[in-house]
């Protein structure tokens, strides 16, 4: 599309016809080497809503996919404030989203070019990496998910808690 506008009318319209739109990353691809490039913060589906929950998805799935897309779009944000101010002047609770953005994109996002994963690896994958945030930081998990599925081995592993 031009110059990446994805409000170009062919992507824009294309989008209504799909039901979503899947919207390729040059900063993954080309500087962080993550195939496939999917930017998740502009890739959208309609039809998620219906797809998921009870007979058809694990219980966690709509909640945990929020979740991330919560979690990466925080990240994003902390990733250019520590351009501004330096990873060491971050808190402990923001240098963990940096670890939670490299993680979900070098584990969740990458599949590489043969990698073939079940449904439930990749939600196993999710909760791994999102279990390096604090617990308290899954605002969009109710409780009984997050007891049942949060990996708080994998907080407690991380050296930079610092508090």
């Amino acid at each position: 599309m031009p110059h990446d506008d994805i409000t170009h009318p062919i992507p824009d319209l294309t989008g209504y016809i799909t039901e979503g739109q899947l919207v390729l990353s040059r900063t993954l691809w080309g500087g962080k080497g993550i195939y496939p490039p999917f930017d998740v913060i502009m890739s959208l589906s309609r039809l998620m809503k219906d797809a998921v929950g009870e007979g058809k998805t694990r219980d966690d799935h709509k909640y945990v996919a929020n979740q991330l897309i919560a979690a990466y779009s925080r990240s994003l944000d902390v990733r250019n404030l520590a351009l501004l101010v330096g990873e060491t002047n971050l808190s402990w609770r923001e240098r963990r989203y940096l670890r939670f953005a490299e993680q979900f994109e070098r584990r969740f996002i990458n599949q590489g070019y043969y990698e073939r994963r079940t449904f439930e690896q990749t939600l196993d994958i999710a909760w791994d990496v999102i279990s390096i945030l604090p617990e308290d930081e899954l605002t969009n998990v109710p409780p009984d998910i997050s007891k049942r599925y949060y990996r708080r081995s994998i907080f407690e592993s991380i050296k930079d808690v610092g508090a």
